[in-house]
Parts: structure tokens; C-alpha cells; sequence
């Protein structure tokens, strides 16, 4: 009988479940947007809250930044990962304007990325520090926990954007 190791332990088999809940994003955001109306796409409600374009474009913005701070994280010691204003660059990139396809494809790009960063990982190293600006001192793999935790509330999100719009919309 061969025993198995935690997949998520340091040091026996590595932290590939952890890379698969990452690369899982982009094909779980496709599905949830597959199908769908430019009206439900662009649908906002009340309250200043963002389109499911504009989710999709945070998720893009969000991956952009991360991929720069994993990079920091993997080449700096303990780099300082400033804020960024989400809200803004949502604004700014105007992603009402643009097809969801695109956003898609530049998203599916970035996280191809971060998960070949983050696959070619050593082990020792998820442990490495960074000091986030808001959560303080925390390691990579706290990162990729963190950044794992952000997907599914924004994939709830765009889950309940598409109720509300089906309601209100069509």
C-alpha cells in the first residue's frame, strides 16, 4: 500500500491543487457569461455596483497587478505590494464599451501566465514573505489563498448580476 501525501503539504507533491483552483478563473468566468445578452452584460443595478462586463474587467485589472506582485514576491525580499484603485481602472478601460470576448481573452492570457509562474514554483519558495499594504506580512501561497477566495466572490457575483438582469431585463 502506498501512502499519499497532502498535495498541499511543503515538500510532498507540491501546491498543484492550489494551481488548478487559479487556472480554473478563466474557464468558470466563460461559462457564467456564455450565452448572454449585450443588455445582461452591461446591466447595472442600483447602487453604483459594476456590470458583469465590469467584473470581468476588475478580474483582468486584478490578474494584471497580481502577476506583478507574484513576480515581486518570487525575485524581491519582502517586497511592499502597494493598493491599487480598482474602481478607477474600471472606469478608466471603460469596459462597458468593450466585447467580453476580448476582456476574456486578455484575462485567459494573464492567468496563463501566473499559473506557469506559479507551477514552476520551487516548494521552499510559497513561503517566501511580502508585505501586502492592507493584510500586512503574508507568503506566497497566502496570496494564492487570498487571490483563490477573490475569484469565487466575483464569480458569485456575476452569478447573481445574471439573476437580477434576467429579472429586470429581458
Amino acid at each position: 500500500m502506498t501512502f499519499i501525501y497532502p498535495r498541499s503539504e511543503p515538500g510532498s507533491g507540491g501546491h498543484l491543487d492550489l494551481v488548478e483552483a487559479v487556472k480554473a478563473l478563466q474557464r468558470q468566468t466563460a461559462e457564467e457569461v456564455e450565452g448572454l445578452s449585450e443588455e445582461v452584460l452591461q446591466f447595472r443595478p442600483a447602487g453604483g455596483e459594476w456590470s458583469i462586463k465590469e467584473v470581468c474587467g476588475h478580474l483582468l485589472d486584478n490578474d494584471e497587478v497580481w502577476h506583478q506582485r507574484l513576480q515581486m514576491a518570487m525575485t524581491q525580499e519582502s517586497p511592499f505590494l502597494p493598493a491599487f484603485d480598482q474602481d478607477a481602472l474600471v472606469r478608466e478601460r471603460n469596459y462597458q464599451e468593450q466585447g467580453i470576448r476580448a476582456v476574456l481573452a486578455r484575462l485567459s492570457d494573464v492567468r496563463a501566465r501566473t499559473t506557469d509562474l506559479l507551477a514552476g514554483l520551487a516548494q521552499w519558495k510559497w513561503a517566501r514573505p511580502v508585505n501586502h499594504w492592507e493584510r500586512g506580512r503574508m507568503s506566497i501561497r497566502q496570496m494564492v489563498e487570498l487571490e483563490i477566495g477573490h475569484d469565487g466572490e466575483h464569480l458569485e457575483q456575476i452569478r447573481r448580476l445574471r439573476e437580477q438582469a434576467a429579472a429586470e431585463v429581458e
